[in-house]
């Protein structure tokens, strides 16, 4: 179960990146990836934080412990995605 939630997170998570990228004009993409890409990766570990949380108080702790575990793996995976692309393109 934990790979399945952590690689659909992982997908998740590559494609809005792409599509921060690709739909950004050139002038504009260094203060996008800045805000864009640091309001989705918070917003995307609070979910994850609330869907682990939630499926524990619903007994479902193996699926809890995926997101929970799936949230924390997303926290330095991003920060650092979100600092490499923004020294490359800001």
């Amino acid at each position: 179960m934990l790979i399945k939630v952590l690689g659909t997170n992982l997908l998740v998570f590559i494609a809005y990146a792409i599509l921060i990228i690709a739909n950004s004009s050139s002038a504009d993409k260094g203060f996008n990836i800045a805000i864009g890409m640091g309001v989705l990766i918070a917003i995307h570990v609070a979910l994850n934080m609330v869907a682990g949380i939630v499926c524990f108080v619903i007994s479902k702790g193996d699926l809890g412990k995926s997101f929970l575990i799936s949230g924390g793996v997303l926290v330095p995976i991003g920060f650092c995605t979100w600092l490499i692309l923004l020294s490359i393109y800001g």
